[in-house]
């Protein structure tokens, strides 16, 4: 049963066709659910397209017993930025959702993004916040705060950052992504070249509506690991992402990863620690960052706690990112031993 939403109700505006495209890897268990949040969607004119990338478990069956109310490809496993090129390859919709396979979305989703995009000629780009649930999908929480809207160039080129949704949440018009597909090898997360590259060719807009469940399991907690040299690999590459972007669109300034904070603080974690003068350096950066893309105070003081356990203690650090901040304070309040999630 979906959580209760306020979602506002709109006129009648014109009813594009919206291509939803789902990346699916060995998520048999949740595909079901993701599909069918979308095919009992408040609007009718949208194409499915469930992209399985050489799932080993019960997917296959899964996508089958759908027949003709989506369009399935079957490939070898080549990672979710290729799984999302092979999609997009094979829609034909105005405007281009994205869905994780062990996520789904809200009945209203699709009318409210077609609605938005309809009254904002402007964006190319559009996300919203998300409802958190469990494997169960029993209510956990919820995204907090505003989205980024307009023209976040000068965030990206200066903190290498702003407010944007996870892959779930994001919506796209086709002329944009024409421009910028296909997604490459790196960095590995394609919501993560997306957000940074297509708001170099355009406005990007919000919706203040939580109209997707993100779900939180044990396998998909990519965001808790201290993996350092991976961490360090993936800001790396949203850096050159971003420069990239610049450059071909004929802007001079560049991005300089050292005022990426998140970098900053992985690399104290890796060299065992740092000066104290560097650590408060990072400390006042990170909470200049927040006051210029306009963090909530819940997220500000979140990040000024997992960067500074970084800067401040290495070992320390390393756990909060490997348990993540709230499973960090539960095992220094306990003192029991960390455990790795179940899948």
């Amino acid at each position: 049963m979906q959580p209760h939403l306020n979602v506002r109700a709109t006129g009648a505006e014109p009813a594009p066709l919206i291509s939803v495209i789902v990346c699916n890897y060995n998520y048999g268990r949740f595909l079901g659910e993701a599909i069918e949040s979308v095919l009992n969607q408040t609007y009718s004119n949208f194409e499915l397209i469930v992209v399985d990338d050489g799932s080993t478990d019960d997917s296959r069956t899964v996508i089958e017993l759908y027949g003709d109310r989506l369009i399935p490809i079957f490939q070898s496993n080549s990672g979710q930025g290729a799984a999302f090129n092979a999609g997009f390859n094979c829609s034909r919709g105005e405007i281009v959702c994205l869905l994780d396979a062990d996520d789904y979305f809200h009945k209203d989703k699709l009318r409210q993004v077609a609605a938005s995009f309809f009254a904002h000629p402007e964006w190319v780009q559009l996300a919203h916040p998300c409802i958190m649930v469990n494997r169960e999908g029993l209510q956990t929480g919820r995204s907090t705060g505003h989205l980024s809207r307009g023209d976040v160039r000068e965030l990206l080129l200066r903190w290498g950052r702003y407010k944007f949704g996870i892959t779930s949440a994001l919506a796209y018009r086709r002329t944009v992504l024409e421009q910028v597909m296909p997604i490459p090898v790196k960095p590995r997360a394609a919501d993560a070249y997306l957000s940074v590259v297509v708001p170099f060719y355009g406005q990007i807009g919000s919706i203040d509506e939580p109209l997707m469940f993100y779900r939180i399991h044990g396998q998909n907690r990519r965001a808790h690991s201290d993996n350092l040299a991976y961490l360090l690999e993936q800001r790396e590459d949203i850096a050159v992402c971003i420069n990239t972007a610049a450059a071909r669109v004929g802007m001079a300034r560049r991005f300089d990863i050292q005022k990426d904070m998140d970098y900053r603080s992985f690399k104290a974690v890796q060299l065992g620690g740092v000066s104290r003068m560097e650590a408060l350096l990072v400390l006042w950066s990170s909470l200049q960052e927040s006051i210029a893309i306009g963090r909530g105070l819940q997220s500000t003081l979140e990040k000024l706690v997992q960067r500074g356990l970084c800067v401040l203690s290495a070992r320390e650090g390393r756990a909060a990112l490997r348990l993540g901040l709230r499973g960090y304070a539960r095992f220094r309040l306990s003192g029991a031993q960390p455990t790795e999630p179940q899948a």
